[in-house]
């Protein structure tokens, strides 16, 4: 009986610790493959692609990732991550929203590609859409982050060159470009037109490399252009003849940024078809094939429910509800039930009132102060227990016994609905001393711990 007493207890503080770890990523809402309540996953979905700061030409394009992201979730928390994250990155491209960057972010860290993450979430700190609320947040993380990381910077000659890091895609940069990159060594090729080259660098955890890498003009010339001949057609560039018109300039692509943030373009894991836009493809492993996002056959007034915001709400109101009691003899003589009501005036504070039986009929009346509100609830309780006994040395008459209780436990939010809960708590009764039960004394001090499921409404 020791032993399921203490398994009991032992599974309940454990998985509330277990939630009460501090999660790897920005927390002031919870990664979307964490959250179990459907209601709180609608929420956090609307929140994403309801954002006023991100706007998308056409309209199905919200409805659309919405889709996308609800897909991803399943396959994450099926840690089918590959798949999860070509879902995430194809919302992403649909609705380039920085709140999805941080489930892309947390999602790569979840794959161990720590710089691709830490590239991730650069990206989200550079994004003007993104808001105030988890800038620091982001930024400690970044900072943390970069102690396992080479930051590397590579500046071209000349302008305008094209580079390509470990055989990734190749990127025009006007000035600069700038990568969290792996420890380890790695290969930069640069190029512009028919000049090209390449360098090795190695880098080491949290050091700041820069680099130079110069394009190199080939040992033969170019073979010259044929010239014009006296009855071809004049092109836009060309100087005008004499008594000729002029015909328009030709405008030349927009220039390069002159530094550039790497995102998901260094190796061979991503591809894309255009480096400077939000579209990327995954692939299993370093060069398998493409993942394909999933898109869900999802009816659309299903998906109108998770891009349509809740009616607000406070999220942390602990609403009023029935409880089961499991209390246990701290000498494993026995367990009483018990049901009762349980209802907060205060989130912090609540009121229990509760029937027991055992071999004896008893009642409870007490108070639990929360010291937290949200998934993990420490608290301290005290009350009023109370049982009947049969006293044999007054011709077996019915009486009661009044005690008081004190406990500290925790009480573990499942979703909000459904929470358990479990204590350890001490009990003294103001009894009779020359009352007997079953032949003895009754115990005036008992050590009573306690378990209870509690259903909220």
């Amino acid at each position: 009986m020791a032993r399921i007493l203490a398994g009991a207890l032992w599974v309940v503080l454990t998985t509330a610790v277990v939630h009460a770890q501090p999660v790897t990523q920005p927390s002031d809402i919870p990664p979307l493959a964490e959250i179990r309540d459907e209601k709180q996953l609608q929420q956090a979905l609307a929140n994403i692609t309801q954002d006023p700061a991100v706007r998308v030409a056409d309209p199905k394009a919200r409805p659309l990732a919405a889709a996308l992201m609800i897909e991803g979730v399943k396959q994450l928390q099926a840690h089918a991550y590959e798949q999860a994250l070509a879902n995430f990155l194809e919302a992403y491209d649909k609705l380039p929203s920085p709140k999805i960057l941080l489930n892309i972010g947390s999602t790569l860290r979840d794959m161990g590609r720590v710089a691709d993450a830490a590239n991730t979430y650069q990206r989200y700190l550079s994004d003007p859409a993104t808001g105030p609320e988890r800038i620091a947040e982001v930024k400690k993380l970044l900072v943390e982050l970069d102690q396992q990381l080479t930051l590397l910077t590579v500046r071209v000659q000349p302008k305008g060159s094209e580079i390509s890091i470990d055989a990734g895609p190749f990127i025009t940069i006007g000035s600069s470009f700038v990568a969290r990159v792996r420890p380890g060594i790695h290969l930069v090729r640069v190029r512009k037109g028919t000049g090209s080259n390449e360098l090795t660098v190695n880098g080491f955890d949290g050091e700041i490399k820069d680099v130079t890498a110069t394009v190199l003009e080939p040992t033969e010339p170019a073979p010259k252009p044929n010239p014009p001949k006296p009855n071809d057609p004049p092109k836009p560039n060309d100087p005008p003849k004499p008594n000729e018109p002029k015909l328009p300039t030709v405008r030349t692509p927009e220039e390069p940024k002159e530094e550039v943030q790497s995102w998901l373009d260094t190796g061979t894991q991503y591809a894309t078809e255009d480096p400077t836009s939000t579209k990327r493809t995954v692939s299993y492993g370093f060069s398998g094939p493409p993942v394909a996002a999933i898109v869900p056959n999802i009816p659309p007034e299903e998906i109108d429910d998770y891009v349509t915001p809740p009616p607000p709400s406070d999220e942390r109101k602990i609403s009023p509800g029935l409880m089961g009691l499991m209390r246990i003899d701290g000498k494993l003589r026995g367990i009483a039930g018990g049901l009762g009501l349980a209802v907060a005036p205060l989130d912090s504070v609540e009121l229990e009132l509760a029937v027991l039986r055992s071999n004896q009929w008893g009642g409870y009346a007490g108070m639990r102060v929360r010291f937290l509100t949200g998934s993990l609830r420490p608290y301290i309780g005290g009350g009023l227990p109370g049982f009947l006994y049969d006293d044999e040395n007054d011709g077996m008459k019915t009486k009661l016994a009044i005690g008081v209780r004190g406990a500290v436990g925790v009480e573990l939010r499942i979703n909000g609905h459904l929470s358990i809960q479990g204590d350890l708590g001490g009990e003294f009764f103001f009894v009779d001393a020359n009352a007997l039960i079953d032949g003895k004394h009754p115990e005036t001090r008992v050590f009573v711990p306690t378990l209870g499921v509690i259903g909220r409404l």
